[in-house]
C-alpha cells in the first residue's frame, strides 16, 4: 500500500505503551487509516464521534480507533486478531439490538448480527455488530482481545 507514510499520527504514551504490547506498529495503524479514509470504509461512534477502520493485509486484521484532529489523526486504541470474518454470511442475531456504531458507507446504524467467523479450518457462529445494508462486519476491542483471543487460544492448542 503506497502512501500510507504521510498518514501522521499521535497517540498518549499510555496508548503507545499498550500498542506495543499488543505488537502493533505504527505502520501497521498508518496503513488502516490510509486505506478506510481513501476508501471511506471506516465505522462512526455517533457518542464520541470516533472512528474505527480494518485492514487484513494477510492472516490479521488490524482494528485502528481513531479521530482526525486538524492535519493529524490522534489514536485511541489499536488491536487485532487472526479470525477471518465470513461477511456474506451474516444473519439477523435472535436479539434485536443496534449500537452507537453506524457505517459510515451507509450511513445506518449498526445492528447485532450473527456472523460467521473462521480459524485453523474451524468455522462458528458469533453475535456481533454489522451493517444491515452492506454486511460489514464491526469486531469490539473487548471481542478481539479478549473472546477471539481466547477462542484462537483454544483452537492452536486443540
Amino acid at each position: 500500500m503506497e502512501g500510507y507514510e504521510s498518514v501522521r499520527i499521535e497517540a498518549d504514551p499510555k496508548i503507545g505503551v499498550l500498542l506495543e504490547g499488543r505488537g502493533i506498529r505504527v505502520e501497521d495503524i498508518q496503513k488502516v487509516i490510509a486505506f478506510a479514509e481513501v476508501a471511506e470504509n471506516f465505522f462512526t461512534n455517533s457518542s464520541t464521534g470516533h472512528s474505527l477502520a480494518c485492514r487484513r493485509p494477510s492472516k490479521t486484521t488490524y482494528w485502528v480507533e481513531y479521530g482526525r484532529e486538524g492535519d493529524f489523526y490522534r489514536i485511541y486504541s489499536a488491536y487485532s486478531h487472526r479470525m477471518k470474518i465470513l461477511e456474506e454470511f451474516n444473519m439477523p442475531a435472535k436479539l434485536k439490538k443496534t449500537t452507537d456504531w453506524f457505517c459510515n458507507k451507509c450511513g445506518v446504524p449498526l445492528e447485532l448480527a450473527t456472523v460467521k467467523l473462521s480459524y485453523l479450518d474451524e468455522t462458528f457462529a458469533a453475535d456481533t455488530p454489522a451493517c444491515p445494508s452492506c454486511q460489514r462486519v464491526c469486531v469490539s476491542e473487548e471481542d478481539a482481545v479478549e473472546k477471539m483471543a481466547l477462542a484462537e487460544k483454544m483452537l492452536e492448542d486443540k
